[in-house]
Order: C-alpha cells, then sequence, then structure tokens
C-alpha cells in the first residue's frame, strides 16, 4: 500500500510539472505574440482590412480635327464561373437558355457547344472558369441576367472583373498611327503622347468587406487622382476615309503586298489622313499592321529626279531648255545599261532629243542622267552637298516613332563605285521614307518653305485649350525662286502631258511625280516594284501634298507609278476638292452675335431630341436615332442595358429597330 500511494505521489508529481511547463511555455508564446510580435500582427491585420489603395485616373480620349473619337477608354468586363457552387438542379434548370444567349454573345462556341462545355465543367466541379473576356457592360449584362447566372454570386458562382479597356471607334481607320500603350509595348500617338493622355493616379484609404469588396473610408483622397487630357488630332475622318478606300482598292487590284499613302496641308504641314495598309498571312487581308509611311526607308526611283534636276538648276550648269538626246532610251555607264521604260532592244525606243523639263516630264532615265552627269562627274561631292543643303538628308521628327533617318551615299562610302552618282540621279541608292518624300514635295508647293509635318493640333483638358501646335519651319528655302517656278511648272507638265497624263482632270489641277522603283534588282528571285506618286493640288493655289506608294504589284496586273500609285492620288484629290465645295458660310455670317444664336438654337433642339429618346426608352420604345453621332447613340442605349452593334463611320442612318417598335437587343446602327 506504501509503495504504490508513493509512486502515485512521484507520477502525480511528474504530471504537474509537466502540465506547469506547458503553462510556462504557453505563457512565454503569449508573450512573444503580444508583446514582442503584437505591433507587427496588428498593423499586417490592419492592412489586411484596411489599405491606402490606388484610384486609376481616366485615360484621354483622342479626337479627330473634326471632333469625332479615335480612341477612348470604355470599362472591359471578364467573367469566370465557379460551377462548385451550382447545384445539380440549377444547373438543368437553367444551362440551355444560358448556353444559347453565350453563343450569341461569344460565338467561339454554339449553342450546343456551350451546353456541353458548362455541363462538364460542373460535372469537374471546376473553379474559376473563364466565360468571356474583353465584355462591354452591355454583353456582361446580357450574360449576368440570363438563367443559369442570374442572382446572387454566392450561389451561381459567376465572378466579374472589370478593368479600362481602349477602343478605337472607327476601327481599322488610322489604327497604327493611333497606336496602343500596354504594358509591354507603347505604338503611335498613345505612346509619343503617354505622358498627355495617361494622368496621374490617386490615393484613398478604403476598408474590407465581405469579399473581395472594398468601400472608401473618407470622402477625402490622400491624393487626387488627376485624369488624362484629350488629345485632338490634326486627321479630317472624311478625308482618312477616303485615301483609306482609294488604298485599298488599288491594294486589292493589283494584289500588292503593302501601301501608305499620306494628305497633308501645304501651309501648316497638318497631316489631314494618314494610312498604311499590309497583307495579313492569315486570309491575305488588308490591315494596319506596320506605319509603312513613317517607318519603312526604300529607293523612290523617279520621284527622287526631281531633287536631282533642282541641284543643277541651283547650281546653274543646266537650265530648263538645254537640249539632251535620249539615244533610243539607252545609255551605258562603267558597262552598266541605264535604260527608259520605252527602250527597245532594237534601238527604235527612246525620246530622241528632248529638252531637260521634257525629259523630267517624261520620266526619262537617260535624259536626266546625260544632262547632269558630265557636270559632277568630276565633283560627285559638289551634288551630294546640295542635297544636303536642301534638308533631304534629315529626319521629319514627326511625333510617331520609329522614323529612319533618309540614306544619301557619300564619296567616303565604302561601297562608293563609278556607277553611284548617276544611278542617285534617277532615285537609286538613296534611299528616305515616304513621308520625307512628301515634306520635299510640300516643300515645292509652299514655294521652297519646308515645314515639319503633324499629326496634333491641341492638348484639351475639361474642355479647355492648355496646348496647341504651332507650324514648324525645317527649312526657310529649299531653293531659289526662280528654280522653284520653273519646277513647279514641270510638275504641272508631267500630269498634262507626260507620264501622269491619265490624273488629269476638270474638276482639280494636280501636279506631280510618277515613280517606278526596283526592290531587290540584284536578286532576280525577289525582284519586285514600287510604284509611287507625289505632288499637290490645286496647282495654281497648292493646299494639299500627297504621296502614295505600293509595295510589290503582281507585275502581270501593271506595276507603273502612274498605273498603280497615280490612280489612288486622283481619287483622293477629287473627293476633297469637292469636300472644299460644300463649306458655306452661316446664314446669320459669321458675326459673333450669329453663330451664338445658332449656336443656342442648336443646342436646344438637340436637349430636346435626347430628352424624347429617353421618355422612349423609359417605355420599352425605340428612338428615332437618325443623324445621331455613334457615340451619342451608343452613351444613350448602352446607359439602358441595350447591346449597341456598329457597321461603317460617319452619322447614324439605319438601324435594326425602327423608331416606334419594341426594343430588341443587341440594336445595330449601320452609319454612313
Amino acid at each position: 500500500m506504501n509503495k504504490s500511494a508513493g509512486k502515485g505521489r512521484q507520477w502525480m508529481a511528474v504530471f504537474t510539472a509537466i502540465i506547469l511547463l506547458m503553462a510556462i511555455g504557453v505563457l512565454a508564446k503569449l508573450y512573444h505574440v503580444s508583446v514582442v510580435m503584437g505591433p507587427d500582427l496588428i498593423a499586417k491585420a490592419r492592412e489586411r482590412i484596411i489599405q491606402e489603395r490606388t484610384i486609376e485616373a481616366s485615360r484621354g480620349n483622342i479626337y479627330s480635327s473634326d471632333g469625332l473619337l479615335l480612341a477612348t477608354s470604355m470599362p472591359a468586363y471578364t467573367i469566370h464561373w465557379d460551377s462548385k457552387v451550382v447545384s445539380a438542379d440549377q444547373l438543368s434548370q437553367g444551362v440551355s437558355a444560358t448556353a444559347a444567349i453565350l453563343a450569341q454573345v461569344e460565338p467561339k462556341r454554339n449553342a450546343r457547344e456551350w451546353r456541353a462545355f458548362l455541363r462538364s465543367q460542373h460535372a469537374a466541379k471546376k473553379r474559376y472558369i473563364l466565360i468571356a473576356k474583353n465584355l462591354t457592360y452591355s454583353e456582361y449584362r446580357t450574360i449576368a441576367t440570363s438563367a443559369l447566372f442570374k442572382g446572387d454570386r454566392f450561389v451561381t458562382g459567376l465572378v466579374k472583373s472589370v478593368k479600362p479597356n481602349r477602343l478605337i471607334p472607327l476601327k481599322g481607320l488610322a489604327a497604327r498611327t493611333i497606336g496602343y500603350s500596354r504594358s509591354d509595348a507603347m505604338v503611335g500617338l498613345e505612346a509619343s503622347f503617354n505622358e498627355v493622355l495617361r494622368g496621374h493616379d490617386g490615393k484613398r484609404w478604403m476598408q474590407q468587406l465581405a469579399g473581395a469588396h472594398w468601400k472608401p473610408m473618407e470622402s477625402q483622397f490622400t491624393s487626387d487622382p488627376v485624369n488624362g487630357s484629350d488629345l485632338i488630332t490634326t486627321i479630317d475622318t472624311r478625308m482618312q476615309d477616303v485615301a483609306h478606300r482609294a488604298l485599298l482598292k488599288s491594294l486589292r487590284r493589283h494584289r500588292a503586298n503593302h501601301g501608305c499613302a499620306v494628305l497633308m496641308e501645304v501651309k501648316t504641314g497638318k497631316i489631314k489622313a494618314i494610312v498604311n495598309l499590309g497583307k495579313t498571312e492569315q486570309d491575305s487581308n488588308y490591315r494596319e499592321l506596320i506605319n509603312y509611311a513613317v517607318w519603312e526607308r526604300t529607293e523612290p526611283g523617279s520621284t527622287f529626279k526631281v531633287a536631282a534636276l533642282m541641284v543643277a538648276l541651283e547650281d546653274g550648269v543646266i537650265d530648263t531648255a538645254t537640249m539632251v538626246n535620249t539615244t533610243g532610251g539607252l545609255h551605258t555607264i562603267y558597262n552598266k545599261k541605264i535604260k527608259d521604260s520605252n527602250w527597245k532592244y532594237n534601238g527604235s525606243g527612246g525620246y530622241g532629243n528632248i529638252s531637260v523639263a521634257r525629259a523630267l516630264e517624261l520620266s526619262s532615265n537617260t535624259g536626266i542622267v546625260k544632262a547632269l552627269y558630265p557636270h559632277y562627274k568630276s565633283q560627285p561631292k559638289a551634288f551630294i552637298d546640295r542635297l544636303y543643303r536642301m534638308g533631304l538628308d534629315k529626319r521629319t521628327d514627326i511625333e510617331i516613332k520609329g522614323e529612319q533617318k533618309p540614306k544619301i551615299p557619300t564619296t567616303e562610302d565604302d561601297n562608293w563605285y563609278g556607277t553611284t552618282l548617276p544611278w542617285m540621279m534617277f532615285g537609286y541608292g538613296i534611299e528616305c521614307t515616304p513621308l520625307q518624300t512628301l515634306t520635299f514635295y510640300n516643300a515645292i508647293a509652299n514655294d521652297g518653305i519646308m515645314v515639319r509635318p503633324t499629326l496634333w493640333e491641341a492638348v484639351r483638358y475639361r474642355g479647355q485649350i492648355t496646348d496647341r501646335s504651332d507650324v514648324e519651319v525645317l527649312h526657310p528655302s529649299i531653293a531659289s525662286k526662280s528654280t522653284l517656278k520653273q519646277i513647279q511648272t514641270i510638275l504641272h507638265h508631267a500630269v498634262t502631258r507626260g507620264t501622269g497624263e491619265q490624273l488629269s482632270n476638270e474638276e482639280v489641277s494636280i501636279s506631280g511625280k510618277t515613280g517606278t522603283s526596283q526592290l531587290e534588282y540584284w536578286d532576280k528571285e525577289t525582284l519586285g516594284y514600287q510604284a509611287s506618286f507625289a505632288g499637290y493640288f490645286p496647282s495654281e493655289d497648292p493646299q494639299y501634298a500627297c504621296v502614295v506608294v505600293v509595295n510589290r504589284p503582281e507585275k502581270s496586273t501593271g506595276y507603273y507609278g502612274a498605273i498603280v500609285a497615280g490612280p489612288v492620288f486622283k481619287e483622293i484629290a477629287l473627293a476633297v476638292n469637292r469636300m472644299q465645295a460644300r463649306q458655306v458660310s452661316p446664314e446669320g455670317g459669321y458675326w459673333a452675335t450669329g453663330i451664338e444664336t445658332k449656336a443656342k438654337q442648336r443646342q436646344q433642339q438637340e436637349t430636346q431630341v435626347i430628352q424624347q429618346a429617353e421618355i422612349a426608352l423609359a417605355s420599352g420604345q425605340m428612338p428615332n436615332l437618325n443623324q445621331w453621332t455613334a457615340k451619342a447613340a451608343m452613351a444613350l442605349l448602352e446607359s439602358h442595358g441595350i447591346d449597341v452593334k456598329l457597321n461603317g463611320i460617319g452619322l447614324v442612318k439605319q438601324q435594326s429597330t425602327p423608331a416606334g417598335q419594341r426594343v430588341k437587343s443587341p440594336i445595330k446602327l449601320t452609319l454612313g
């Protein structure tokens, strides 16, 4: 008994000691957690519940010079689905109706495929399944109110996330010039004017509620977000549309690889249209892939003959009446043949004995080289130096990034040969971009003043202009007045009686020069052609200069500048000229009181029209949107949860649901 009692007391003492040690350990741990780690843990817990979160600034819009939206930010919705929270009965009752709606909004699957997909994901109890992304608000609401997804997200499993999405309302028009600004790449005006457009994010204390929801703790920001400013470009959407259609037509007709067209105001350098279209590998359609006008540097061919002749006229070594024998259209220098386009093997080609002016009008390679080369053969540096003094060696430094520097050979180059100089005189060996060619021709139209091409007019913040673009002169005079006058006359004759004769018309007088150059002429397998036309209109009072370049047209369809690029130039010139003719003065004249009265009347009418449209939609009827802008129509319809699909550009001319009928989403608007 005594031994057993003694052992029991010993075990009790040991047990008590163990409990005591554990208690001491727990107390020590509590002390460490509460006293030593306490402040950090409290701070971390507070951070999970209360945070200073970033409030994104709204990115500014990009507008055309005629007030249409070229780029804007809209919320983009992404939808995921947690199938695990959905019961089998819910799925069975709602899957067919929801699959039909998903097939309309996201046609990557048809209704049957969507139904099978949703069922398979539910059977596998998959979580956070991507349903759709980059949805508009109306598209999101259409899906979110479908049979399977309607209701609380904890019951339906539908999870949405929202982020800003940059939209180009006019779709492909000037898309590469407008560009984009992403974390991995920045292109075009979006990149060049990013600091203006992006604004500055703000900060605000936010408190976490249930789930991932946060609410502001105070009405004031710790630092206010500053929204981005709007950028007003020089682009005129009417002219852009005309240039786009004209170039696209030529590219398709001649099955070319790519091309560009640029239209510029002579006096200001403002680019009113810039089109860059390239053939896609996937479907052989033409889209805005690369800004060829700014980036692509090639040998221009005959459009450069104008610069070569200007050098000789400025140096006084010839005049436009100097006669030259084109000798059957063939001339040989250092055993290398220079040929005219009408050269024939039997020697019956060529243009005979003609003046230098006529040689340029007819784009005679032999005539230009035979007239100019003898005067510079022993002093090639004089010819090159004059090109430099004319500013042809410099970039335009337009706002778009990626412009290549012109290449003009010098006698110090390792690859300078005896044939380099004569070949330069008809546009080979030198390289420049279409925009640089246009800047040169624009200077001729502008009586020698070379202005910098520009794509922006103004910066606007909250409706107020904060900055304006000024005309910037690159060169006060590229040549003397007498030389310019002679060149202007020749360029006009090149259209009325030269290689550009088919551009001549009674509506608008055109001056300019055709260009046809061989690409990779050293390799017969990759040899191709580039067709171009550069000039201005109207000849007597130049308002616009334009360049058109088409790269690698199929030879069987024609490849000369007059056939491939010239018609594009003519179509642009005629359309733009007609636009100017339609401009009329207001009825009350341009007096301030008359303008103010008209503006007030117009504003009252617009307000009344919007109010009537709101009343119609509130009663479930479709309003009459005829002649509304796309932006105003979209804003009205989407504010009522109606999906909108646009086709074309301009003002609304047709709507899928006629006015007065019940609204049926989606609404298709045809613009024109």
